[in-house]
């Protein structure tokens, strides 16, 4: 795996962007650390710190107004990362409970009921050499990404931080489980 398919997970613009005709709240800003995402009438956001999210809001535009949906409060999330599905019906977030935890989840939100489902995923795990006289080793993704690949199905991949050809990331297709 490349670095530019790695760049494939992330959103095209980070500040939405917001469609011209959108009319919003006065108290509703967009700063220098905003991070937007708009998916129709669904326009999600929340305040970046460094490369995470710590949470955020998801809410629906019409005349004028923010209608809250959806709020993400469980952990910290990578603040690039693409989260509408395409038909804009559910949003999937990987997380992590704390900035130096490897403990990664991901969490797949039907928009229209608000429930949230935690995926199980396959265990993952990255294969490293070992230093000279150690054992080659297996170490848990310090990244997760996740990308929609069509509105049913999702290509999560793990990786180090910093990789190289020892080190790749390695990817998984997660078929949503019918009816989600």
């Amino acid at each position: 795996m490349e670095l530019s398919d790695l760049q494939s997970y992330g959103a095209e613009d980070l500040k939405g962007p917001i469609p011209e005709d959108w009319t919003l709240p006065d108290d509703f800003t967009v700063g220098d650390n905003t991070r937007v995402e708009i998916n129709g009438d669904k326009i999600l956001y929340g305040e970046r710190e460094s490369e995470y999210l710590d949470g955020f809001t998801v809410a629906t535009y019409a005349d004028g107004a923010l209608s809250t949906i959806y709020e993400f409060k469980s952990g910290l999330v990578t603040s690039w990362q693409q989260f509408f599905s395409p038909d804009g019906s559910k949003l999937v977030v990987a997380w992590i409970p704390s900035a130096d935890s490897t403990d990664w989840n991901v969490t797949l939100v039907d928009l229209a009921t608000r429930e949230e489902s935690k995926l199980e995923l396959p265990e993952m795990s990255i294969q490293t050499a070992g230093q000279e006289g150690e054992k080659d080793a297996a170490k848990a993704p310090e990244l997760v990404m996740v990308k929609w690949k069509d509105d049913n199905n999702l290509i999560v991949t793990g990786s180090l931080k910093n990789f190289d050809d020892s080190t790749k990331p390695v990817s998984y297709l997660y078929t949503l489980p019918a009816g989600e």
